[in-house]
């Protein structure tokens, strides 16, 4: 016990652990295809990034792969994420272990800022420890943390965004506001929901008796730049959508009209998404231990009370305006993520300075055990979520292989409208069930109006559209076939 005491007060062999058992865990799956839940996001997010490395590296001027018959420009949130993704491609080539260990480097990121945050604000690093490790094994982070998510970016600034603000508002130190400013920017840019770090920062800022005209005209500049930039950005990005009409990136707020929908998906958020997936259970009861000791030690009084408040309420306010993303997309919980692992660890300190400390010790052990338990056999393991044929690079090729370059092609029945194309490295029209291609819309059927728009071929996997007489009409022949996919060439008009 008395070993593992002197281990978790020593910064640099907290870390190195942290990271080394999150490499070693991580190593057998650092070279696989996306894969899993969210594979659309994640082959949605590559896409952009293929795009951007062998199209155009121009980062105002992100493209899809579904894009009709256009150049593929479309809106988003600021592809940050993708652009740096494009840039290793040049560095090392377009390989699934680039994608994966970018993710893991900004996660490993992420999870030291933590351990300076949590020091800076409690003098602990018994408390930082503790945060930095329910960082590192919350099992949404731990799949996310290699995988393609501009989430796992905007978070880890987020966190270094408020570290060097806070330093920055004690010492005046400029470097530190300039790197604040950079880090807020660049997550709310990445995911504008991150800018929740504004709350405590607001409050930190009403509360403080120091200000000074000097500090007072950075405030302005700074809240003027990390919100303009950001809402500038995300206003060109739905002005380029508007123009496109390519809708990949939805960027709107999605709250739920439906009382029932909303009840249910409160409920499941509060009673399995966090405890299961977001927090780890190690970690829900270092949370729960630290809003104990809030309410006993009367933490009202202390400091930090209202910035966390002002926080939570900020988190809240997110929530409810995104409430209907909340249903299946567990990641859009990823901002309350940083003052939970506050809390926990405030809540693991308080412990350990009691006799109870080895539950503590338990609780930090369980973690990586309960995370790789949790995400590696059913994620890493189960089901890829993606058909096997396109999860075979050879069979891929093959498939592919007698398509010349840019040539538009017909993509389905794939209701993400980005998993196909990404994985048969295609781009054109895409299709979510196949009665659809046979629909009139405008006057013309949508097959003819694909085809007329610059269609050269269809590729599916779906058997009764291969043996549909509509289809035939429409058809030269066929040229090739993988397992259940086949490709056609189709007639031009």
């Amino acid at each position: 016990m008395k070993y593992f005491s002197s281990i978790i007060q020593q910064k640099k062999i907290v870390l190195a652990f942290c990271f080394s058992l999150s490499f070693l865990l991580h190593l057998p799956f650092l070279n696989m295809p996306p894969r899993s839940i969210h594979v659309w996001r994640q082959c949605n997010t590559l896409a952009v990034a293929r795009n951007f490395y062998l199209e155009d590296m121009n980062i105002l001027r992100p493209r899809v792969d579904r894009r009709l018959d256009s150049d593929g420009v479309t809106g988003m949130q600021f592809p940050s994420y993708e652009y740096l993704v494009a840039c290793f491609y040049h560095l090392f080539g377009e390989h699934d272990w680039v994608h994966r260990v970018t993710a893991l480097l900004i996660s490993f990121t992420g999870v030291f800022g933590m351990y300076l945050l949590t020091l800076f604000l409690f003098k602990s690093p018994v408390a930082a420890a503790i945060s930095a490790f329910s960082y590192t094994w919350s099992p949404e982070l731990f799949y996310f943390g290699i995988a393609a998510l501009p989430d796992i970016l905007a978070l880890a600034s987020s966190v270094w965004g408020l570290y060097y603000f806070l330093k920055w508002f004690k010492s005046d130190d400029y470097l530190s506001f300039f790197l604040a400013l950079f880090f807020t920017t660049l997550a709310g840019l990445t995911k504008i929901q991150f800018l929740a770090i504004g709350f405590p920062i607001a409050v930190f800022v009403l509360r403080s008796k120091e200000l000074n005209k000097t500090k007072i005209i950075l405030l302005a500049v700074f809240a003027f730049i990390s919100v303009g930039i950001t809402l500038s950005w995300y206003y060109y990005a739905s002005q380029l959508i508007l123009s496109s009409g390519l809708e990949d990136f939805g960027l709107v707020f999605r709250p739920s009209n439906d009382i029932f929908i909303a009840i249910n998906t409160i409920g499941k958020n509060l009673l399995r998404n966090f405890p299961e997936l977001l927090l780890g259970y190690s970690t829900t009861v270092l949370v729960a231990i630290g809003i104990y000791f809030f309410i006993k030690n009367k933490t009202h009084k202390n400091v930090l009370f209202l910035p966390f408040l002002g926080w939570f309420c900020g988190l809240l306010i997110y929530y409810f305006i995104e409430l209907e993303q909340m249903i299946y997309h567990t990641y859009y919980l990823i901002p309350f993520l940083i003052l939970l692992f506050l809390i926990a660890g405030y809540g693991g300190l308080k412990l350990y300075e009691t006799k109870f400390r080895w539950v503590v010790l338990t609780l930090l052990t369980l973690q990586p055990i309960l995370a790789a338990l949790r995400i590696i056999p059913p994620r890493y393991l189960g089901s890829t979520g993606v058909p096997i044929e396109l999860y075979n690079e050879k069979q891929v090729n093959q498939l592919i292989s007698n398509i010349p370059e840019k040539q538009l092609c017909i993509v389905g029945p794939d209701i993400s409208g980005c998993i196909y194309f990404y994985f048969l490295k295609q781009k054109g029209f895409g299709f979510e069930n196949s009665d659809s291609l046979f629909r009139i819309k405008k006057g013309e059927i949508i097959i003819e109006n694909f085809i007329r728009r610059g269609a050269k071929y269809l590729i599916s996997n779906d058997s009764t559209l291969h043996n549909n007489q509509k289809l035939k009409p429409y058809i030269n022949n066929e040229m090739n076939r993988e397992g259940e996919f086949y490709i056609m060439e189709l007639k031009s008009n």
